[in-house]
């Protein structure tokens, strides 16, 4: 445990915070200097508002970028074995089965496994474009990366984190570790959704990094060891993906227009009826999570 996290975990130990009500325990953090108060206004649709005059201002407390740090790396830490094993599940069946694919090949599958991946309902539920245009002012349409669009996710999730459930950061700043065992998983929505969207995203890295589905600029975050360790384990009955995989005509489409050109269709023939085998068979996990 680094030296910032410790100053934190057991930092009110002492306190009896559990007996404390909202407001009182508000009110401690603020003098440990774990929140820190800020001035907001809600700006209305097209209505003017003054904002000279403090009474259109609210003060928030909010938990301070440190302490949100700290305590989402503590939980990564606390269960990066169920992390681990979302990350293991997927690569354990994609390995299997695309022995013997050429690596266009593999890419196809690895594309449909990524997109389910980043369009589930783990996924961030927002986008970014940028409206630009080139030298002769003709104009440009992008989209945000979604690496990066996972990369902002993760930043949200230290605030929901403590949002969602406080009791979890009450434990921690009064230094209960067995507080956070594998039992409350299954209690803690919030616990089971930062599991899965952490193993997706070390997923969608490790997909992106092999086959360069995208470029992107923002440093992905950290995400911890990625290597199979003795104590991780694997469950093949353990599902991932929460969306419908593509259809058979969608698929058929998709290899059509972006895969095979027509000096290709002998190829499309032979290899076609493989991918699909591949994705619909070997991968019937896909299903049980729509």
């Amino acid at each position: 445990m680094d030296k910032r996290r410790k100053n934190y975990f057991g930092c009110i130990a002492n306190e009896r915070i559990q007996e404390l009500t909202n407001e009182q325990r508000l009110k401690l953090f603020k003098k440990k200097k774990l929140y820190v108060s800020s001035s907001v206004v809600a700006i209305p649709f097209n209505k003017t508002i003054n904002l000279n005059d403090k009474s259109n201002f609210k003060t928030r407390l909010e938990p301070c970028p440190l302490l949100l740090d700290t305590y989402y790396a503590f939980i990564l830490q606390r269960y990066q074995e169920h992390i681990n094993n979302v990350f293991i599940n997927f690569f354990h069946q994609f390995n299997n089965h695309t022995i013997g694919l050429k690596k266009k090949e593999a890419k196809i599958i690895a594309r449909l496994l990524f997109m389910n991946i980043i369009n589930n309902r783990n996924a961030p539920g927002f986008d970014f474009v940028h409206l630009l245009e080139n030298p002769d002012g003709i104009p440009k349409l992008e989209n945000t990366p979604k690496i990066e669009l996972y990369y902002t996710k993760h930043e949200a999730m230290k605030l929901n984190a403590i949002q969602n459930y406080p009791e979890g950061l009450n434990e921690y700043l009064t230094g209960n570790a067995n507080y956070f065992n594998e039992k409350l998983i299954n209690k803690i929505t919030i616990l089971k959704e930062i599991i899965q969207f952490e193993g997706e995203l070390k997923i969608i890295l490790a997909l992106n990094e092999q086959y360069k589905f995208e470029k992107y600029s923002t440093p992905p975050p950290s995400i911890g060891n990625q290597s199979e360790t003795k104590s991780s384990k694997k469950d093949s009955k353990d599902p991932i993906f929460k969306n419908k995989i593509p259809t058979d005509d969608e698929m058929d489409a998709y290899l059509m227009k972006y895969v095979f050109s027509e000096k290709d269709k002998f190829s499309l023939i032979v290899i076609l009826p493989l991918l699909l085998l591949v994705i619909f068979c070997c991968f019937p996990f896909l299903y049980n999570r729509i």
